[in-house]
């Protein structure tokens, strides 16, 4: 069971941080590019992180 729970957080973590950043950039590009492209394309997790760390520190000094 530890397995499967281990499994799905891994999962989530992994693949949260590149939807995030994804999503933010296909609405940078204003949809001129497909969401297909733009998530095969590199720096999504990274500006993914960005997010959630900036929403977390805003979220945290208020």
């Amino acid at each position: 069971m530890e397995v499967i729970i281990e499994f799905v957080f891994t999962a989530i973590f992994e693949s949260l941080p590149k939807l995030i950043g994804t999503s933010l950039r296909w609405c940078y590009f204003l949809g001129t590019k497909s969401f297909g492209t733009v998530f095969s394309e590199n720096w999504n997790k990274r500006i993914g992180f960005l997010a959630i760390s900036v929403v977390l520190v805003i979220l945290l000094s208020s």
